[in-house]
């Protein structure tokens, strides 16, 4: 949509009230969490009121280049997921392979990872 200002188009960001914000909280969902692993990503999540989403990619990774585009690219895939996620506090961790695959795979990995911890809302 070229020409038209991002606030007609609605903000595509991931909204501040759904991030898990310091340090500290990425600690108590590690510390108190499940773990539930797949190929590229490992998710870290504990059930909530609310629902708190946070990322986190290694050096291992990569280079920042690389590890920001895997970062961006698990926070974009999760943002649209997003209304279909059940609440609670969620880690997702990156692991170095993840910066080998397209997206499109990591896409259709979250999904799966989701589905299989059964964190989907029914009819999802």
């Amino acid at each position: 949509m070229e020409g038209v200002p991002a606030a007609a188009r609605g903000s595509q960001a991931f909204p501040r009230r759904y991030r898990l914000g310091e340090n500290r909280n990425y600690r108590f969902v590690y510390r108190r969490g499940k773990s539930t692993p797949s190929r590229n990503v490992t998710l870290v999540y504990m059930k909530g009121r609310d629902l708190k989403i946070g990322f986190s990619v290694s050096g291992k990774v990569g280079n920042a280049v690389t590890r920001n585009r895997v970062r961006r690219w698990m926070r974009e895939d999760v943002r649209r997921m997003r209304a279909q996620m059940k609440c609670g506090k969620y880690v997702f961790v990156a692991r170095p392979s993840a910066s080998k695959v397209e997206h499109a795979a990591l896409t259709r990995e979250l999904h799966s990872l989701l589905a299989r911890a059964k964190l989907l809302r029914e009819g999802a």
